[in-house]
């Protein structure tokens, strides 16, 4: 730089007295330089740091990913336990498979009298709103 600060001097201040630019010389070029190559290097540091395999972009991502299945394992848990609880019912009360037998299998027993209701009415008799 310049003595005023500068960054690219002026015509008069650019020659020494023999005939060099200082602008591409000495150890201001040097320092240029030096000052370049770790510009590039950070910038490029911090350009692989974020799409590299291992970079913050994918990190995030598999931040996400690891949230969503420890909330989908929280969930598998639960529903273990709901089904620890039934197979322990089954075990140890009979009551239970009874109650279980008659609800999904229809097990009726031999003193009772079962009547089955449609959900819908029966159409193709005629009624009092038929004509």
């Amino acid at each position: 730089m310049s003595e005023t600060g500068d960054l690219f001097p002026s015509a008069a201040e650019s020659s020494a007295g023999d005939g060099r630019p200082r602008v591409f010389s000495g150890p201001g070029l040097l320092n240029r330089l030096a000052l370049a190559a770790i510009v590039l290097a950070v910038l490029g540091g911090l350009a692989f740091l974020t799409v590299s395999t291992d970079g913050f972009i994918r990190r995030s991502e598999l931040e996400r990913e690891k949230g969503k299945l420890e909330a989908e394992i929280a969930a598998l848990n639960d529903e273990n336990q709901v089904l620890r609880q039934k197979i322990e019912r089954f075990l140890n009360d009979p009551g239970y498979v009874e109650d279980e037998a008659r609800r999904k299998l229809g097990f009726i027993r031999p003193s009772e009298t079962v009547y089955r209701l449609s959900e819908e009415p029966d159409l193709t008799e005629e009624g009092p709103n038929q004509p």
